[in-house]
Order: structure tokens, then sequence, then C-alpha cells
């Protein structure tokens, strides 16, 4: 059996020092704004826009990408009852995922305006939460283009430093 070439061709990404805890915390605030988006889009009008397009494309790269690294949910399932903070993660994802990427930011921007006007039961994601997903989704970018990992903790300790 032969490797995928071109558009099937799958990548390696590295996620270096993901942060267990950190990554818990945004995925449960992920999954409760979803929640809640999906509420505020099926009663429509003006202001479901935002919540509507965001539940749309979550739910298309949650299809994509879901069940495309099991393995590394058993690595962080046996990191987390180790009680470690922090764990590498090699993940194999296919070129589409950088497009996929770059769709998806400027949405969550706007999700992330959303949620500062207020409103919402789901609480404002803490500066945390925002650092993790920005780094979490520059890693597929970055390394899509050829640049090599950049640790989690390396990142958050560089923004702190600003």
């Amino acid at each position: 059996m032969s490797a995928p070439k071109g558009e099937d061709a799958l990548h390696r990404v590295s996620l270096v020092d993901f942060p267990l805890r950190v990554a818990g915390r945004a995925y449960q605030h992920r999954e409760a704004l979803l929640r809640e988006f999906a509420i505020i889009a099926i009663g429509g009008g003006e202001q479901a826009d935002v919540p509507k397009r965001l539940v749309e494309l979550a739910t298309i790269l949650d299809e994509r990408y879901s069940g495309l690294n099991p393995e590394a949910n058993d690595v962080i399932d046996a990191a987390v009852e180790r009680k470690v903070d922090y764990v590498d993660l090699q993940l194999t994802v296919p070129p589409r995922i950088k497009g996929d990427t770059l769709d998806l930011a400027p949405l969550l921007l706007e999700a992330d305006e959303y949620c500062r006007s207020g409103g919402l039961l789901t609480m404002t994601p803490t500066d945390e939460m925002r650092s993790f997903w920005t780094w979490f989704l520059r890693e597929f970018v970055r390394q899509a283009d050829g640049g090599l990992p950049l640790s989690w903790r390396r990142y958050y300790a560089d923004r702190a430093e600003r």
C-alpha cells in the first residue's frame, strides 16, 4: 500500500506541552457555548447570525476531524489518570485542516465578541482559554506551512511577558 499523495496526503502536527487542564476547561466552555448558540440559532432572527454560522461550521469540522486521531484521546486519558498536567500529542491531519482553521478563526473572533456583548448564560471565555484556542489553531496552520512546533508553555510564557 502506497502513502497518499497530493490532496490526500496526511500531515503530522505536534502539540507540545498540550495543557490538559486548560484544554479541558476550554472544551467544556466550547460545548456549553455551542449548546446555547444552537438554541439561539433555532430562534432565528438577526441575533442568530453568528450563533447559527458557528454551530454549522463546528458541526462540519466535528464530522471531519472528531474520529481522526483516537490514539490522542488514549494518550490524554492516560495522562489525566496519572494526574499529569501536560502531554505531547502527535496528530495526523489532512492538508485541508489549514483552510478549515483559517475559515474558523474569524468566526471565533465574532463569537467571542458576541459573548462579550452579554445576554448569554455561558460565561465569556477566560484569557487563558482564548490563549489556548489561539495557540491550538495556530499550531495547525504554522506546521502546515512547515513551521516547527511551539510548545504551549513557551507560547503562554511569551504572552505573559508582553
